[in-house]
């Protein structure tokens, strides 16, 4: 390529992105790494703040925020295992808040697509959403975590490890200790 065409903000790799806003040139590159990145990263956010999905729009918003104004970030790692562990800190940071200390409300089911579903399938879709999701929560808040990264964030495990800060063989020993005990609340044997 050269110097009179120079590549799309859609082109660019996530982490010449995010140079880019360090360097304060913000707008479009967030807008792009918004596209690419919010879907995964509020799923994140919503499992690990038990389906309060006010709470979690505000910490993924102030995740975002932190992002654009992050000017010291230095390409050490992959950028999605930056912004994780950004939203990992916005959430503890919300946890130790007082405000942020209320359950979920009951309200906050699934919603199901209207299929061609039966009443008595859906019924039972519902049923085993809710069981699903009642498991899930149960989780240790480390274990839930690394389940919601590798499943509904799709990290690997290598970039889970780096964003909660645990070692590679931790979070393998997490995910297995998770999955036997969803196994046990779901009543499925090995």
């Amino acid at each position: 390529m050269n110097a009179q065409n120079p590549p799309s903000l859609g082109e660019l790799p996530d982490e010449d992105l995010m140079t880019l806003i360090a360097q304060g040139i913000v707008a479009e590159p967030v807008a792009e790494l918004f596209r690419r990145h919010n879907r995964a990263l509020f799923n994140f956010i919503a499992w690990s703040c038990q389906g309060d999905r006010d709470e979690a729009e505000d910490i993924c918003q102030k995740t975002w925020l932190k992002l654009m104004r992050c000017a010291n970030y230095q390409p050490t790692a992959a950028f999605r295992t930056f912004l994780y562990q950004i939203a990992r800190n916005t959430l503890l940071d919300a946890r130790k808040s007082a405000y942020a200390q209320h359950e979920a409300l009951d309200g906050n089911e699934e919603r199901i697509p209207d299929d061609d579903l039966t009443p008595d399938a859906e019924l039972s879709l519902r049923q085993d959403l809710h069981r699903v999701h009642r498991a899930l929560m149960a989780l240790p808040v480390l274990q839930r975590e690394v389940v919601v990264l590798r499943f509904f964030s799709e990290l690997s495990l290598e970039e889970i490890a780096a964003s909660v800060g645990a070692g590679f063989e931790t979070v393998k020993s997490r995910l297995r200790y998770a999955f036997a005990h969803l196994r046990r609340e779901l009543g499925q044997t090995e």
